[in-house]
């Protein structure tokens, strides 16, 4: 990461030791396992990773759960045959990824697992493991599980799956006991991306107190993201009318975008610049520390220091927002990808409790989403554009991008910063421009885009 210097206006030259992916594992991304089933994710690699997670971690029950993909059914299936008789896996179906911190607390299980892919194509599947705490696996535990894998074999008697509605249940009761929500204020247009999210997002907003319409919610196990979600708005930004107010989850409903009553997306760095302004009020933003990654908006930056909040900044993952928010004691954290994470509800992201949140801080602020936005934080414009690889980036590769990107801000006088690095879900490269202005972020970024198509050409 290249991030310009406000002082002199230049970007500091890129070292040797750029840690664009911190971990630079195998098969872990920054948020699991990710791939085609049969294909880059196959049956070996979700039972070898099971089995050493037997071995190193030793769980007796497991909570399981999935998005609505159809191919979930047969990842269940491997990371039945990864683990021995002596574990017992509770499948709980269909539910958000945020969902597992409570299963795993109320129903007393010493892991879980998350079928999901979250906000990649229905064709892509994955796994993520959560611990007892219902956090993410440190980066050590996953290096050691891949160390592990290329030894283990899997067992010849292995565990059986328990079908159970006891999930669903926890999980709508948590939600209950925070949904204060005066849902007559609002106007909502609510996009599930026929995700995890489908149903209990209706469950929990009253038909009798609000007006809701809801979109992109009848999955088929091939729908999954397909054009809806927090990653494609547009068509929830063609649905709305003036006034209204627009909720967007991903596949596994562990992120929000928002878009405001102008119909103006609002991504993570708005969500969170409110959310902090709001705890910050009711005196619950402990040590007025806020953490987010090295993509958040430079107007972002400025906003929580015209609030004089401590801002943390991480490399990009909610995984590594979460391990500083436990290191610097904050209690709120996220991504401009709308990952959020409120640390008195839940250790990790979920997009419908931060849906809640946000509605919470609107009511009492007694205020309009756009108006907090026109008020708060003035964003610079920004431009973030994936290039397909065939193979992620090594090392050196990215470095000598860097350099490229280095020489041209220089030459440009760029009064902004750049961002490129390998995606930490799938093979691209992300090159994320930023500038005062569009004009000198448009020309700044067709220069460097031609510049890095020519090098990997």
């Amino acid at each position: 990461m290249r991030e310009k210097n406000t002082d002199s206006r230049k970007q500091e030259e890129p070292s040797s030791s750029l840690k664009d992916n911190p971990s630079l594992k195998k098969h872990f991304g920054t948020d699991g396992i990710r791939g085609i089933p049969n294909e880059s994710l196959t049956e070996e690699i979700v039972s070898k990773v099971c089995s050493s997670v037997e071995k190193i971690l030793s769980p007796k029950t497991i909570a399981l759960i999935a998005d609505t993909r159809s191919s979930s059914e047969t990842i269940a299936m491997w990371i039945s045959n990864g683990f021995s008789q002596e574990v017992t896996i509770f499948n709980y179906g269909i539910l958000p990824s945020g969902s597992m911190p409570i299963l795993l607390d109320e129903l007393n299980h010493d892991m879980g697992i998350i079928i999901s892919a979250s906000h990649n194509p229905s064709e892509y599947n994955g796994i993520k493991l959560i611990d007892k705490n219902g956090s993410k696996l440190s980066d050590e535990v996953e290096i050691l599980i891949e160390e592990t894998m290329d030894s283990i074999e899997v067992p010849k008697e292995t565990s059986i799956i328990k079908e159970s509605h006891l999930g669903y249940e926890n999980y709508k009761i948590f939600l209950d006991s925070i949904n204060d929500i005066d849902f007559s204020q609002f106007n909502l247009v609510v996009d599930s991306a026929n995700g995890a999210a489908y149903k209990i997002i209706e469950d929990i907003i009253p038909k009798n107190k609000s007006a809701a319409t809801f979109i992109a919610n009848k999955p088929n196990g091939s729908n999954i993201n397909e054009n809806s979600g927090a990653t494609h708005t547009e068509n929830l930004v063609n649905i709305m009318k003036d006034g209204q107010l627009g909720i967007s989850f991903d596949g596994d409903a562990d992120r929000l975008i928002m878009i405001d009553e102008n119909k103006k997306v609002a991504n993570g760095d708005v969500i969170i610049a409110l959310l902090a302004t709001y705890l910050s009020k009711i005196k619950k933003l402990d040590n007025e520390s806020v953490v987010s990654t090295v993509m958040s908006n430079y107007g972002f930056k400025i906003a929580m220091k015209n609030n004089n909040f401590n801002l943390i900044e991480t490399p990009v993952g909610d995984k590594y927002v979460a391990e500083a928010m436990k290191k610097y004691k904050a209690v709120l954290g996220g991504e401009q990808s709308g990952h959020i994470i409120f640390s008195e509800y839940l250790p990790v992201g979920d997009g419908i409790v931060t849906f809640l949140l946000v509605l919470k801080a609107l009511n009492y602020f007694n205020t309009t989403l756009s108006d907090f936005r026109k008020e708060n934080i003035q964003e610079y414009p920004q431009k973030l554009i994936n290039i397909e690889l065939g193979d992620t980036l090594n090392k050196e590769e990215l470095e000598f991008i860097n350099q490229i990107a280095f020489g041209l801000s220089n030459k440009k006088n760029l009064d902004g910063r750049y961002l490129i690095r390998n995606s930490g879900t799938e093979p691209l490269l992300r090159v994320l421009v930023e500038a005062k202005n569009s004009q000198e972020m448009d020309i700044f970024l067709d220069e460097l885009l031609i510049k890095i198509n020519d090098y990997l050409n």
